[in-house]
Formats: structure tokens, sequence, C-alpha cells
């Protein structure tokens, strides 16, 4: 998630176990390291575009390395500013939980976060939250704020507690959600192969619902208020690329082939060619809108320089049209539908 979040989850962690007096020490230590994590975003290559992809949420956000980071802001804390105000081993603890928090937190989103590396390479992602959400951010940030102005854990706590009952809800979105693409695909006589349902930017009302089926993709979205009936919008769908399909296109030993394989893990394998370009593969995972098949991000390959690497190409819409249809669809509004459904 974003870096303010990451800051106020490691705090409140921190801060949770502390005692009134290291409450302000808990909050500093305890934010830094759950932050830190995300520093892997300085790993990128001019040459290789997609070395930023490969990296971010790996072996930084791992649980086994979160023990290793906590310690190592600790180490930094204690030499520069806490030689005689706190001992090592309060650093560590606050330091070391902050650090947890980094990795299981973004698990709860759908990018795709490495926990189990070096032993699993699965890009674990529960589709819970947005990677922003400034409904879970606001109150997080402020109870923490409360429990370091005024020392006092229990605010610390408080936002813990606030945020199991926000994920537990989020729970609940997304099996409403999982059901409606169910029942919609059930009425298209379709029986899907898999499944990816995940909440659209900022909010965890609006749901993105995207199955496979023979061969295609199909992209559709669902409005869920709070005790009402849920709100259908049908999308489009589009075919899956698979690794045939670069295959036939490039060899898989080149290095655009490999390129082409390591978006695929990236992007969990919801792959597709873009619909105004046979040339972008795109991530049809992220969209503008929740019920359009128009990736945010893809590669550029040609086939003609298999011995480059792809270009990353990136498709955000920041018209005040695109704003505000995505806007209403928040809202549970009419919009005009984009396609029909093949």
């Amino acid at each position: 998630m974003d870096p303010l979040t990451q800051f106020c989850l490691g705090a409140a962690v921190a801060v949770a176990v502390s005692s009134r007096e290291q409450a302000r020490w808990a909050v500093l230590i305890g934010g830094v390291a759950g932050a830190v994590p995300d520093l892997d975003v300085l790993i990128r290559s001019a040459a290789d575009p997609l070395l930023s992809l490969q990296y971010h949420r790996h072996f930084s956000h791992a649980l086994i390395t979160a023990p290793m980071i906590g310690l190592g802001v600790a180490a930094l804390f204690k030499l520069l500013l806490f030689r005689s105000k706190l001992p090592f081993r309060q650093c560590a603890l606050f330091a070391v939980l902050g650090a947890l928090t980094h990795g299981m937190l973004d698990a709860c989103t759908s990018y795709g976060t490495m926990l189990y590396w070096p032993f699993s390479n699965v890009r674990e992602s529960w589709d819970l939250i947005s990677v922003i959400d400034p409904i879970f951010t606001l109150p997080l940030a402020l109870l923490t704020l409360f429990a370091s102005v005024w020392r006092r854990p229990r605010f610390a706590q408080a936002a813990l507690i606030f945020c199991a009952v926000y994920f537990g809800f989020c729970g609940l979105q997304r099996s409403k959600a999982t059901q409606v693409a169910e029942q919609l695909a059930a009425q298209r006589g379709h029986q899907p192969e898999r499944y990816s349902i995940r909440p659209s930017f900022g909010n965890t009302m609006l749901w993105r619902m995207i199955y496979r089926f023979e061969g295609r993709y199909y992209v559709d979205a669902t409005w869920l208020p709070l005790g009402a009936v849920p709100r259908l919008y049908e999308g489009q769908s589009v075919d899956v690329f698979t690794v045939e399909d670069a295959a036939e296109r490039v060899t898989p030993e080149s290095v655009l082939g490999r390129d082409i394989e390591r978006f695929r893990f990236f992007s969990q394998g919801y792959v597709t060619l873009h619909s105004d370009d046979p040339l972008i593969v795109g991530d049809i995972r992220y969209a503008m809108w929740p019920d359009s098949v128009v990736p945010l991000w893809g590669i550029r390959i040609d086939p003609a320089r298999a011995d480059q690497h792809a270009e990353m190409m990136y498709f955000r819409d920041p018209t005040k049209r695109s704003r505000d249809r995505l806007w209403e669809m928040i809202q549970g509004r009419d919009v005009a539908r984009l396609s029909r459904v093949e």
C-alpha cells in the first residue's frame, strides 16, 4: 500500500506494545521499519524496464527478511538517536514488529507479494483492499497520531482493532462479489476455470470481477451497497494471451521471450493483448474502469527485436470524463455500457 499507510500500521503495532514513556519512540521506530521494505523501488535499470516490476514486493517483503530489516533499523536508530535513552531490545521489538506488518499489509491487496521467499515464488494476493484506500488510512493515521501526541498506547490498540474489523468487512464484500460473479457466469452458461475478484481503486464498494472461460477473460463490475441488492455493470471480454501465443511470436529463450514470461509471472497469468495494439501485452487485472479490458499497464513486444528488452507502457487516463465515470460507478449510479460481452 501507500507509504503513509505502511508507516502508520508499523507505528501502531509498535506503540500498542509500548509503555506511555516509550510511545513516541515506538511511533518513529515502528513507522520507519514499516515503510523501509518499499525501498526496493530503488532497484531499477534503464536497460531493463522490467527489473523494477520483478523486484518490487520481492525479497524485501518476505516474512523471513522482516526480522533482519527490523534489526537493521533498530541498530541504526540506537546508533544515531537512542544511545542512552532506549534499550536496544526495545528498539528491536518495535522495529521487527513494524517490519512484519509491511508484507502482510501488501498481501491484502491484489498486486502480489512474495511473502514466502525464498521457499516459494508464489505472489500472495488476498484481494481485500485497494492499494490506496482513504477510508482505511485516515482512521488508522488519526488513531496513531493520538497515540503519539497523548502517549496513549490504547489509541494504537484501537487502531489495530479497527484494522481487523475493516479487513473483516472487506472479506464479506469480496465474498458477495464472488457470488455475483458466479451467478453471472452461470447465467451465461459458462463454467469458469478461475476467478479474480478485487476492489476497484480507493474503495470497497465497487469490485472488479474477472473470470476465464474457453480462452477468454470476461470482465464485469459490481457495486455492493450495505443492506441492499448489488448492482451489476456488465463489461467486456477479451482473448487470453497464452504461453503458446507468445511462443508463436518470439523464441521463449530470447531476451524478449524471457521478458514476456517475467511479465506473465508478475501479472499472475492475467495477460491479454491490448484491444487497440496487438503488440502490447497487458495486465488485465487492472484498468481505469472496473468493467474495462483496457489495462493500466503492459509491455510492448517487437518480434523483430527479440534480442532487446520489452518496453513498459502505461495507459492511465487522467481526463475528467474518465474520473467522472469511475466516481459515478463508485456511487452506484447509471453509466454508459462500454460494449456487449461476447
